[in-house]
């Protein structure tokens, strides 16, 4: 027989009885700048609260994004796979939110560009 609160059940196994806590996984807002650290939180979310259901871990990550993020899987929500959903949601968001290292290095090239032409010295005719 099992009994239930908000955050443990009991279950009596004939002369003992078992209390099971449970921790419900409440992930913050979608990080776009750090997906890889938010799925690194949400994941302990998941091992503290026992999830290891693909399709609630899809869900939970889909009530985790705002209308944004989603455009970027509108694709997988709109007909997401029988098996694996969560990883494949999970690898979609990282590589098409990740910068590539290329792509870090021209943004960063381009901002030392900037900063050394707005630091060379003015000129006055001569």
């Amino acid at each position: 027989m099992a009994t239930n609160s908000d955050d443990s059940s009991t279950f009596n196994f004939g002369d003992r009885n078992t209390e099971i806590h449970k921790v419900a996984a409440k992930p913050p807002a979608f990080w776009r700048n750090k997906p890889k650290l938010w799925f690194l939180q949400l994941e302990a979310q998941f091992s503290n609260s026992g999830i290891s259901n693909d399709t609630t871990k899809y869900n939970i990550v889909d009530a985790a994004l705002d209308e944004n993020v989603l455009d970027f899987v509108v694709d997988i929500l709109s007909n997401p796979p029988h098996d694996d959903k969560y990883e494949t949601l999970k690898n979609a968001l990282l590589n098409r939110l990740t910068d590539t290292e290329e792509s870090r290095l021209k943004k960063l090239l381009t901002e030392m560009w900037n900063l050394a032409i707005d630091a060379r010295p003015i000129s006055y005719g001569k």
